[in-house]
């Protein structure tokens, strides 16, 4: 079977990335082509409180260093990722690898949350080709979108900022804070040519 095409989009968290992806498999939709939309807030967002300790109301999880949490370094707060946290990022790629091999097109909408992620994104494709696309946004406007939007860990998207873009080979960057929605969809279509 012939894999399908594979497009993932990372950048922090409120940097439009969701946004970006919905418009782009809706578009697709409406023209006929069906494009999975897969996220990693589909894996993590399965992950119980006791996992996770990120400043969120159910308060520090007892097993927190096991999935993910905030750790306070000289370089500023930092998102960190424990064993069981890092198993289901591996599965989430093998989940999206899957589809692929199965004839499916898949947008992602990520988050690589350190080099190990990218690392395990590699790993899981195993020669897949895919095009990865940096959605940037200036910390401000992240952070003012992450504060309007009220579900997320206020944060979460300094936390990311300097490192989510670390060593990735990009084929297209949009910046979100300078595009429109619209504008940015239209640049990811016309760089897929579709």
């Amino acid at each position: 079977m012939e894999p399908g095409r594979l497009v993932v989009l990372n950048g922090t968290s409120s940097s439009g990335k969701s946004t970006l992806a919905t418009a782009f498999r809706d578009e697709q939709a409406r023209r006929g082509e069906f494009w999975l939309l897969i996220g990693i807030d589909d894996a993590l967002s399965k992950l119980p409180y006791q996992w996770v300790d990120m400043g969120l109301p159910t308060g520090v999880g007892e097993r927190a260093h096991d999935g993910l949490w905030f750790e306070d370094t000289p370089d500023g707060r930092r998102l960190r990722v424990g064993a069981l946290a890092r198993q289901l990022i591996d599965a989430y790629h093998r989940w999206v690898a899957e589809a692929v091999r199965a004839g499916m097109n898949v947008i992602v909408d990520d988050v690589v949350i350190d080099r190990e992620t990218y690392a395990g994104w590699l790993r899981a494709l195993d020669g897949l080709p895919a095009v990865w696309v940096a959605v940037r946004c200036p910390l401000d406007v992240v952070e003012a979108r992450e504060a309007a939007r009220g579900d997320r860990a206020m944060g979460l998207a300094r936390a990311q900022h300097d490192v989510v873009h670390q060593g990735i080979p990009y084929a297209l960057e949009i910046d979100t804070g300078r595009r429109t929605p619209d504008e940015a969809h239209d640049a990811l279509r016309r760089f897929l040519g579709v």
